[in-house]
């Protein structure tokens, strides 16, 4: 994948991640909670793992 497309798709996984935490964020605070509890720790480690899945170095690609 060339750097420019990793960019963009590097923006988008993180705009999805904003919006998936705000509204696990709303919800648990209309229900009395003041963290996002455990599904905010799993969004963040799928935004980490989508990161990583973008930017890792194909072993086949010649530099």
């Amino acid at each position: 994948m060339e750097k420019g497309t990793k960019i963009i798709v590097t923006i988008i996984i993180v705009v999805v991640f904003i919006i998936l935490s705000a509204v696990v964020s709303g919800i648990r605070n209309d229900a009395g909670a003041a963290t996002p509890g455990i599904f905010g720790i799993i969004l963040f480690a799928a935004l980490i793992g989508g990161l990583r899945a973008v930017w890792k170095k194909d072993k086949n690609e010649n530099q």
